[in-house]
């Protein structure tokens, strides 16, 4: 089951804050731990200050951030470092003291891999720094790490963020791969066990330090999920079918509210549960104008739409659920889903969700969808589901 509830404020910056403008920046390691070297603007063309820093943790970007970052090219980004401690300075900065930094990263760095972390996204290496953090993969990430290493050694030509993994014992969870197989359906367990075998083939021999998170219950695990939301899952697909016709097209506002009204007739018609992320997905199609909602893309609604098609969107969402149980089930197990497709990773900041808890055999999150649902949208969205008869189990929770 999965319930809602509104969000707390955002906590306040913790210690000494700090904000840097930096000339120059690099991303480093020093006694087991990243570092970053700040070199400020001088004056008159003076080299300026230089601060070397470790932090504990990173402040979570959100969905605007994520709109204007430019993935492909070096992104400039407004980052939180918290519970900083200072390991090199030719400043007056007190080393003994904790504290906060401020800066904009202008880095030459691409970050096209992006990290789903709590509350936001970061780049995909600051989203793995925190020690023994799991990392999950889309199937897309898996090629690109693939292309750019070898043997653990970088072969990619344009640095990139994902290149930062390159000698670590990073841990990796592929079963995402796995679970959604290369066919463009459900995979049958032999299926599962051939996408685990080649993944994990694949990443020793790009990543061999790295840590891979399999097991004797790995295929278990992944066909109990599979089975478990097989007939939920074909009736979100069902669902979207009967949706795509109408929603292939941009809806104009003067269509907004007849088109509303039809996915919710058509989730009910489905049994889709009105909590699930496919009936938040397909409304936001709708009150997001002139078709720039990521959920129009992300749902894959084009003509002659199949049921390929819908797998394939509802196999992307099928990943978030499983981090929105993840972050409920194993609140003290750093987790972070790398994906490379940006109109996931919108929908994600977009959900707003936070304050994950387990309840049962299913978990609680605040939803903020402001940004997917504008206006009066979501407010409309949170009464429909709040007189849901039904509630929706995504997961069993015998196969995390």
């Amino acid at each position: 089951m999965l319930s809602y509830s509104e969000p707390k404020r955002d906590r306040e910056l913790q210690g000494n804050a700090l904000t840097f403008e930096p000339s120059s920046l690099a991303i480093g390691h020093a006694a087991g731990r990243s570092t970053i070297r700040v070199q400020e603007k001088g004056c008159d063309g003076a080299p300026g200050k230089v601060t070397t820093f470790t932090w504990d943790s990173v402040e979570p970007l959100g969905y605007a951030e994520l709109v204007a970052a430019d993935l492909h090219h070096g992104p400039t980004i407004p980052l939180v470092f918290q519970d900083c401690r200072i390991i090199d300075t030719d400043t007056e900065l007190n080393r003994n003291q904790v504290h906060t930094v401020r800066l904009t990263l202008e880095s030459a760095f691409r970050s096209r891999t992006i990290g789903l972390v709590r509350n936001g996204w970061l780049p995909s290496a600051l989203a793995a720094d925190f020690p023994d953090t799991i990392i999950l993969l889309d199937r897309n990430v898996v090629s690109e790490i693939v292309g750019r290493f070898d043997g653990g050694r970088m072969t990619g030509s344009r640095s990139d963020f994902l290149d930062l993994l390159a000698g670590k014992a990073v841990r990796i969870n592929p079963v995402l791969f796995a679970m959604e197989g290369n066919v463009r359906a459900m995979p049958t367990p032999a299926l599962v066990l051939q996408q685990l075998d080649e993944v994990a083939a694949k990443l020793r021999r790009a990543l061999p330090q790295a840590r891979l998170v399999l097991g004797s219950d790995s295929l278990k695990g992944a066909v109990g999920l599979i089975e478990e939301s097989r007939k939920g899952f074909k009736r979100k697909q069902a669902f979207l079918m009967q949706l795509a016709p109408a929603l292939t097209a941009p809806v104009s506002r003067k269509n907004a509210p007849a088109r509303w009204t039809e996915v919710i007739a058509a989730a009910d018609a489905c049994n889709v549960p009105r909590s699930s992320l496919v009936a938040l997905a397909a409304l936001s199609s709708i009150a997001v104008p002139n078709g720039q909602s990521p959920t129009k893309r992300l749902l894959k609604f084009k003509t002659n739409y199949t049921e390929e098609d819908a797998y394939n969107a509802l196999a992307d969402l099928c990943s978030l659920e499983l981090l929105i149980y993840l972050f409920s089930w194993f609140p003290s197990v750093p987790t972070t889903f790398f994906t490379a497709d940006k109109d996931l990773a919108l929908f994600w900041c977009g959900l707003g969700a936070s304050e994950f808890e387990s309840r049962g055999r299913g978990v609680r999150c605040s939803l903020a969808p402001d940004e997917l649902l504008p206006g009066e949208y979501a407010s409309q969205w949170r009464s429909w589901v709040a007189g849901s008869p039904k509630q929706e189990k995504l997961l069993n929770e015998e196969h995390p």
